[in-house]
Order: C-alpha cells, then sequence, then structure tokens
C-alpha cells in the first residue's frame, strides 16, 4: 500500500466516523426533543390541563348546563340543606389546592384519589427539576353548584361546579414570572367530583340488625358497614364558548 491509498484510506475512515458521530448526535437530539416534550406535557399543571368545553353554537346555552339538584336527590346523603354541603365539599376543594400550593403532599394525598394524586404529583415533580414552580394565592369562592350526585352499595360521588377568583403564576428558577400574573386575578370554573368508596368487608351479616349483606350497605336497615371520607377523584377547567 503506497502513501495515496493509505491517505485516502485515512480519509475515508474519518468521513465514516464523522457520519457515524453525525447520526449519533442527530439520534441524541431526537431523543431530547421528545423526552422535553413529554416532560412539559407532563409538568403542566392539572388544575389547568383538564379541559371541558361548552360551545354556544346552534342556539347552547351554557347558563343552563348547571343546576342544583332537586331535594329528593339530597336525600340520598341524609340532608335537605344543600348548603352545608357546598361549604362542606367547597373546603376539601379549597384545602387541596392550599396543600398543593405549599407542595403539602400528605395533605393532597389525604383529599384526593391515588390517580389524582399521581397525576397532580408528577407534573410538580418534573416542574422542581427543572427549577419551576407554580404559585396559587388569593383565592376567593364565588360560586358552588351542586348537578350531580350518585350512590350505589359500593361508593357515593357528588359533582360540582366550583367558581373561584384567583392569582395564579408560575415561576423559574430565578424568580422571574414565565406565565400568569402576580398582580391580577382571574376568575375560573371547575368540574370537581368527589368520591367516597364503601371499603370491602368480609363480613355477611349487618353489624346493626344482622340481615345479610350483598354488598357494603344494609338493603333492610341502610346501614353502611365502613366508609372512608370523600375524596377528589377529577378536577376539570371550565370554558364557556
Amino acid at each position: 500500500m503506497n502513501y495515496f491509498d493509505l491517505f485516502g484510506y485515512s480519509i475515508g475512515l474519518i468521513i465514516i466516523v464523522i457520519e457515524i458521530l453525525i447520526n449519533y448526535l442527530i439520534f441524541w437530539f431526537v431523543i431530547k426533543l421528545i423526552i422535553n416534550s413529554i416532560r412539559r406535557t407532563s409538568s403542566r399543571n392539572y388544575f389547568k390541563s383538564n379541559v371541558v368545553v361548552h360551545s354556544n353554537k346552534d342556539g347552547f346555552k351554557p347558563k343552563n348546563i348547571y343546576k342544583d339538584v332537586s331535594k329528593d336527590k339530597l336525600s340520598m346523603f341524609n340532608t335537605d340543606d344543600i348548603n352545608s354541603l357546598k361549604d362542606y365539599f367547597y373546603d376539601i376543594f379549597l384545602n387541596f389546592e392550599v396543600a398543593y400550593n405549599n407542595l403539602d403532599y400528605n395533605m393532597m394525598k389525604l383529599l384526593s384519589t391515588k390517580q389524582l394524586f399521581n397525576n397532580y404529583y408528577t407534573g410538580i415533580s418534573l416542574d422542581l427539576k427543572v427549577g419551576k414552580k407554580k404559585i396559587i394565592n388569593d383565592i376567593e369562592r364565588k360560586d358552588v353548584i351542586i348537578y350531580e350526585l350518585d350512590s350505589t352499595t359500593i361508593k357515593q360521588t357528588l359533582s360540582a361546579l366550583i367558581e373561584i377568583s384567583y392569582i395564579t403564576y408560575t415561576i423559574d428558577k430565578n424568580g422571574f414570572v414565565t406565565s400568569g400574573n402576580r398582580d391580577n386575578k382571574v376568575t375560573e370554573k371547575f368540574e370537581v367530583t368527589f368520591r367516597k368508596d364503601f371499603e370491602r368487608t368480609e363480613t355477611t351479616k349487618c353489624p346493626n340488625c344482622g340481615a345479610t349483606v350483598a354488598g357494603n350497605k344494609c338493603d333492610f336497615c341502610r346501614s353502611t358497614l365502613k366508609t372512608v371520607e370523600f375524596k377528589i377523584s377529577s378536577i376539570k377547567r371550565v370554558i364557556l364558548k
């Protein structure tokens, strides 16, 4: 092999190495774009990213979508005082948002279902890794409408439209506002669903009346064997167009 052949071979090898490096860099660039896209999607505030959009097209009237349930419906909660129910469920919602603002994971876990907590926690943890923090404060209650109730032998659910006015914004690791406004309040509406599951038990006799129990609530005396408190199972921002 003469000098020119060796030189040509070296040049060819260098070109191959450069092509491999370029392909490697392109591959990792694409992977990084995908990862950043997933992070941006996951790190969105769950409080904001789940949206229900109602349109005014074809004579649709958003103001008639949500109405308080009837007193007959309230009987499944053994009350006819809807205002007390509104206060109770709004307080759960408010406490959850305060816990979210303070990164109080234990309180968030206590007030929400496992799935909802995991959705929030994923977004928060990813934001913290890149130095971002979402701020929610000065929450003011505007309106609460209980528009749906359901009760079975294994669970109870309640859906409410909660309207609040609040300040919300996001800051980066240097404290600069990247979205939202720290001075101006915004007013928004949310569909919030609360859920209470009756815990499963192996007991086949009602401890209150002795009747055979086919689920977790006695069909004879309507006693519940064992319950847990209501937890938030979903929060969806409502947009009326």
